[in-house]
């Protein structure tokens, strides 16, 4: 098909393509650069705030305006379209952890990209260039939800979809075609500081303001290496992620929030029968097969571990002091073994108080 096609009719018909794959809302808005929230991001990376993800940095001026040549040149339009993941399912994580709800089903970066690639594929077919991005390439994704109309910026950062809470992936497709956009949507948090009071590591220092370095989300995930001390005890029974801050949050105590999410994202059968206790067992061979297809590959087999040895300090019971025993004498990683020391201790300060 030519470019002749108006804007509002191949608007329409992609919006039409993002109905058909599933997801729950698309939004469009007029690609351009992000000032406000690219001042925002500029003093976030100027405190140091994203830790060790020196990408964040490295792919600023990308973030800031998807016209740049390393994102997609002459683009005019940024499509955004939201998927519900938070299933039916009342599971939480292998016990006596938890893991984030995002992170349970197949990961979403191959369940969405499929999805969108459709509708980078209808453009191209209409004449127009395209480029899918499903976390995984420099997009603001968040700020350009709110300009397409499709959610707002909570005070946790994360988007809110009013009608589905902030359980929702983000896919976005930005291309050359010269669509309608929508309206942006405003912020609705009011006076509401449920997220940042409840938020376990202090890792907020004001709204939409955190600090990577101390989010659960950022430490059980992206950091390599020992995590601070400081932070350990606060880590709880968290064993990747972290949803404290969505799970006080009144957008998310909708009846809601569970229609239209995807069967791909209800908790897969590698949790069945599965304990903490069995990631300070396995090899790394065995972690990645046991990991593939999931988000939480992303951790890597060291930082699962590290993560096991820390949850089960802090939630344990007594039979897990042999396996943290075993782990901090024999595990391949020094890092872990570090973690299973700490883990032996607390987990036994723990038992001693409460005889």
């Amino acid at each position: 098909m030519s470019h002749g096609e108006g804007e509002a009719a191949l608007t329409a018909r992609v919006k039409a393509e993002a109905e058909a794959q599933g997801f729950a809302r698309a939004g469009v808005a007029q690609a351009g650069a992000l000032h406000e929230d690219g001042a925002h991001l500029d003093a976030w990376l100027a405190a140091g705030n994203h830790g060790q993800m020196s990408w964040m940095a490295e792919t600023a001026p990308v973030r800031k305006d998807p016209r740049d040549p390393r994102m997609l040149e002459h683009a005019r339009s940024v499509i955004v379209m939201a998927a519900p993941y938070l299933g039916r399912s009342g599971y939480e994580g292998p016990s006596p952890g938890r893991v984030a709800k995002y992170a349970l089903g197949r990961d979403y970066h191959n369940v969405l990209g499929k999805k969108s690639r459709k509708l980078a594929r209808l453009l191209q077919e209409a004449g127009y260039a395209a480029r899918v991005a499903v976390d995984s390439k420099p997009v603001f994704e968040r700020a350009w939800a709110e300009r397409a109309g499709v959610g707002f910026v909570g005070k946790n950062c994360c988007l809110i979809v009013p009608g589905l809470g902030s359980h929702v992936f983000l896919a976005c497709v930005v291309t050359t075609a010269p669509l309608r956009a929508d309206a942006p949507m405003g912020r609705r948090c009011g006076t509401c500081t449920l997220c940042l009071d409840a938020c376990p590591t202090r890792a907020f220092s004001g709204p939409r303001s955190l600090d990577a370095r101390r989010c659960i989300s950022y430490l059980t995930i992206e950091h390599r290496g020992p995590i601070p001390h400081a932070q350990r005890q606060a880590l709880g029974p968290w064993l990747f992620g972290c949803d404290v801050c969505q799970d006080v949050c009144p957008y998310n105590q909708t009846a809601g929030a569970t229609q239209g999410s995807l069967d791909a994202f209800e908790p897969s059968e590698r949790w069945r029968g599965f304990e903490v206790a069995e990631l300070l067992q396995m090899s790394d061979e065995q972690l990645h097969v046991w990991a593939a297809g999931s988000a939480v590959k992303r951790a890597r087999p060291e930082g699962l571990a590290r993560n096991a040895a820390l949850v089960l300090g802090n939630r344990g019971e007594k039979p897990h002091l042999r396996v943290l025993d075993d782990a901090r004498q024999n595990h391949r990683s020094e890092v872990v073994r570090e973690a299973a020391s700490w883990g032996r201790t607390e987990l036994s300060r723990r038992l001693a108080a409460s005889e």
